[in-house]
């Protein structure tokens, strides 16, 4: 599906490109994270949160949502997949969790902000 947020067209499409450019730049690219081609994207309208991901046990993937009624602008997009590729990072090294926003995950938090330029408290609901 697609949605539009304000002017801006959410695409699956630009969800994995936004992926792919996180991927390949730091602190990600040292995380040996899987490739665009193995998660799948998705566009919601979830009122409740701006993204989530979740791992596909059965097909051994990982999908990332981004819900396109928080979306307002590009770097809405960028960092709310970041927060969900820290996650995906936390997944892929099982650590264990019991609430999402950890002392490990806030740490991660801080050095993708501090490459990116986002917001420490943007996107930690």
């Amino acid at each position: 599906k697609v949605y539009y947020t304000m002017s801006l067209y959410l695409t699956p499409h630009m969800l994995a490109a936004a992926y792919e450019y996180l991927r390949i730049s730091r602190p990600f690219k040292g995380w040996k994270l899987p490739h665009g081609d193995e998660i799948e994207f998705c566009v919601t309208r979830h009122r409740d949160r701006s993204g989530d991901q979740s791992q596909h046990i059965a097909q051994k993937h990982f999908i990332i949502r981004v819900s396109a009624y928080h979306i307002q602008t590009t770097v809405d997009v960028m960092c709310v997949t970041a927060h969900e590729v820290v996650h995906i990072y936390q997944d892929i090294r099982k650590t264990p969790r019991r609430q999402m926003h950890n002392a490990e995950f806030k740490r991660l938090w801080k050095q993708v902000c501090a490459v990116h330029g986002f917001g420490e408290k943007e996107f930690l609901e």
